[in-house]
């Protein structure tokens, strides 16, 4: 059966402006696209979909989630309906009778409703062997035992991923819980436009290998966090079997800190008074030769303009066809980075929705964090519409959820939650450059003159899939309140409805 998609706001992945007209499928595949209404009379083999006042553009591509963090923060048993910790641990004591030697994974408990953060001794009462660990609703605190201490390795403060190691280790070695944590996960993404990712792995591939049967696309790239990834190695791990929607593609060096927390790395001082950390950019040089010489491509995180600069220039020696190297988290992003990294064919990806961590103009820490600075070296996206320049959208979830419409407020608008300020409107990402980012899976270029190149991005196009992100509204006009309203209305993956609103 042919079905038409028909609506005023159409974005085809390659052309500069929305138009009104149609798109067409056969099963799995696009048939037509037309730039007007007058698609052939449906008939009763077809049917005419009527998103007419909303958005239709390609599938949208997260090209940096952490699965495994997201699973870590969300598996296990859920203490939210839970008003006190002496109930939670009623849960908790419940589950731990049932399974008196399996470790307890928990999420959900208020620390605001509580009042005050949770006693590690009340859940030592539980069980003084047995690991019991439970991560807060908003993931800022973690309640556990003595015995999850001395297991895991970190204490209740400690949330970033490469602390809680050994815990998303031994969560994702579950195969069971790995699969119905994905399924979850997946559908979360699609129910936001998602069809694809790039989803960051410690160490090896870990596990997708028992996810075979999955509906998004995934690129893996390793993130060394226990064990060296060498060349080698990367050659071994890329034999194992995956399915056919997953693909090894490299590898994820982290560079430097956080610009907010004075462990970046900067060209001026930190306001603090506290050093400037130092990187050891001969190092991360020699393992980027070892991984690109083995035909594998390098993502280098970095925040710092300082760190920015020497990660494209360290890629750049590095460049050679197939490899598809990139630049994350790009928070003081400038002009001369951006100059280089388009001149070497690297990635920028670009977290947009990063403004929102600060609740206003008044609350945030950039003006504050570097000294003579009033701010405006942070975020100054307009250096990513360098003439060349390949740029791609993540959102390092569960730091953030994908979010398009959060992404054209913040990149776009520059707009906080309170305050109506804007953060220097005159560095803004315009909103279709924002679209066209969304749509790129960073393996791709939208700079490609040909879109029926191999490296062309997904496109609405004929013979293309019809892999589609409905919207109920057109996000590009919208104002700030109708960004925060705006809801995905259906996904359509190869042709079949993977969300409906």
């Amino acid at each position: 059966m042919r079905t038409v998609v028909r609506s005023r706001h159409i974005f085809d992945g390659i052309s500069p402006q929305l138009f009104k007209g149609f798109v067409e499928f056969e099963g799995s595949t696009i048939t037509k696209v037309g730039r007007d209404w007058n698609h052939e009379d449906p008939g009763p083999d077809c049917k005419v979909l009527e998103y007419d006042e909303c958005l239709v553009m390609p599938g949208l591509h997260d090209n940096h989630v952490f699965f495994s963090g997201w699973m870590a923060a969300n598996a296990g048993l859920d203490l939210s309906s839970a008003d006190s910790e002496e109930e939670a641990a009623l849960l908790l004591a419940k589950e731990h009778k049932e399974n008196p030697t399996r470790p307890i994974y928990a999420h959900g408990w208020n620390r605001q409703l509580w009042g005050q953060d949770p006693e590690r001794d009340s859940l030592d009462d539980i069980s003084d062997q047995t690991p019991i660990v439970a991560i807060d609703s908003l993931r800022s605190r973690y309640w556990m035992n003595t015995a999850a201490v001395r297991r895991y390795g970190f204490s209740e403060d400690q949330l970033g991923a490469e602390d809680r190691a050994l815990l998303i280790k031994e969560m994702t070695g579950d195969r069971e819980l790995v699969r119905a944590s994905w399924r979850r996960f997946e559908q979360l993404l699609l129910e936001r436009g998602v069809v694809s990712c790039k989803d960051i792995v410690f160490d090896g591939t870990g596990v997708h290998g028992w996810l075979a049967d999955k509906c998004l696309k995934a690129d893996l790239y390793i993130e060394p966090v226990r064990e060296q990834v060498t060349g080698a190695r990367l050659k071994q791990i890329a034999t194992q079997p995956l399915g056919s929607k997953t693909r090894l593609r490299g590898v994820k060096l982290m560079v430097d800190g956080v610009v907010a927390d004075g462990t970046a790395d900067i060209h001026g001082r930190y306001a603090s008074g506290e050093p400037t950390p130092q990187v050891d950019y001969r190092e991360l040089e020699h393992r980027v030769e070892d991984i690109a010489g083995s035909g594998f491509s390098c993502c280098m995180t970095a925040e710092g303009d300082r760190a920015i600069e020497e990660s494209a220039r360290i890629l750049s020696s590095a460049a050679a066809p197939g490899l598809h190297h990139s630049i994350s988290d790009l928070e003081m992003i400038n002009d001369r980075a951006a100059g280089v990294m388009a001149q070497a064919g690297i990635t920028a990806e670009l977290y947009p929705q990063i403004l929102g961590l600060n609740p206003s103009a008044q609350d945030a820490y950039m003006p504050n964090t570097i000294a003579d600075d009033d701010g405006s070296d942070f975020f100054h996206y307009s250096s990513l519409t360098t003439p060349g320049l390949n740029l791609t959208c993540g959102t390092d979830c569960p730091l953030f959820l994908p979010s398009l419409p959060e992404s054209i407020l913040r990149a776009s608008l520059r707009e906080f939650d309170k305050g109506g300020e804007q953060w220097f409107p005159q560095y803004a990402l315009p909103a279709m450059a924002v679209l066209s980012a969304w749509t790129n899976d960073g393996h791709s270029n939208r700079n490609d003159p040909d879109p029926d190149s191999p490296g062309a991005p997904p496109s609405l196009r004929p013979g293309q899939r019809a892999t589609m992100a409905i919207f109920d509204r057109d996000l590009v006009h919208a104002d700030a309140q109708g960004l925060r309203e705006a809801r995905v209305a259906a996904t359509y993956v190869d042709g079949q409805p993977a969300y409906e609103a």
